[in-house]
């Protein structure tokens, strides 16, 4: 479940939202910010997932701009009067679930009053606020970042366990790899650092065609250069026997089995 619900009224800094979710997914991970346009899979009951969200999360971060309040829906009335307004629906139901909200004032947008509000968002009035400036953007984004971090504990004991597992690798210099390939059906290299200067063949019966040179290798091999009609028999298991490096035209049937020592012809 996310940590963190970015809430925002359409037509009044969609542009801080979407910066806001970004900056918050790379600090804190995708996985712990909602913001409904980015994290609504195609498809999916937008009604459902978002109340999901909401009632989820620790942390609401409302972005209001100077047309807020001023917003008006279909029906001629203020948005944030409409009971079936999202926005408002959203924070509502944060302060229902006891979720932190916090405000984000963009530029000079000045504080909400509660006799401008709905009786449900009369609070929004008196949380503490952040404010969002061009200007200063950088130092206000570290500013709403830590507020976001100091009232979502779960979110810091999640981001401590991250940091405590990094640690343990870095100590004990073992390369450790977590599966993110998910269900994979056949066969897959997954790893750090890999290398393979040779061929690598798996499954039973499995031919391998090396040409000249050492052999090493627990399955049927044909290791030639030049003609030949020929079937070599190495049985898996331990053993200790000289492969045959022919040229020229032969037909050898034999079979090596065990513990055997072989010779080739002379």
């Amino acid at each position: 479940m996310n940590s963190c619900f970015v809430n925002y009224r359409t037509g009044d800094g969609e542009h801080v939202a979407t910066l806001l979710g970004r900056e918050l997914s790379q600090r804190f991970g995708a996985e712990e910010v909602f913001r409904a346009s980015d994290s609504i899979p195609a498809g999916r009951d937008f009604e459902q997932e978002l109340r999901k969200a909401v009632r989820g999360c620790e942390v609401l971060v409302a972005v209001i701009g100077p047309k807020w309040l001023e917003i008006r829906g279909g029906d001629g009335r203020r948005a944030v009067d409409n009971p079936e307004d999202w926005t408002r629906w959203e924070i509502a139901a944060a302060f229902e679930a006891e979720a932190t909200v916090i405000p984000v004032l963009i530029e000079a947008t000045p504080r909400l009053r509660k006799d401008e509000l709905p009786e449900e968002l009369a609070p929004l009035a008196s949380c503490q606020y952040r404010r969002f400036r061009h200007r200063t953007s950088d130092s206000d984004l570290d500013e709403i970042a830590e507020a976001v971090l100091v009232a979502a504990t779960e979110l810091d004991r999640r981001l401590q366990a991250r940091a405590d597992e990094e640690a343990a690798v870095a100590r004990d210099g073992e390369p450790r790899t977590r599966n993110s390939m998910a269900d994979v059906d056949g066969i897959a290299v997954q790893a750090r650092d890999y290398s393979n200067s040779g061929v690598v063949v798996n499954g039973n019966g499995a031919t391998t065609n090396t040409g000249s040179g050492d052999l090493n290798q627990n399955s049927t091999v044909t290791n030639v250069s030049g003609d030949q009609s020929s079937t070599t028999h190495h049985v898996a298991g331990d053993q200790n026997s000289t492969v045959n490096h022919v040229s020229g035209d032969q037909t050898v049937r034999d079979q090596n089995t065990g513990g055997a020592h072989r010779r080739g012809r002379r």
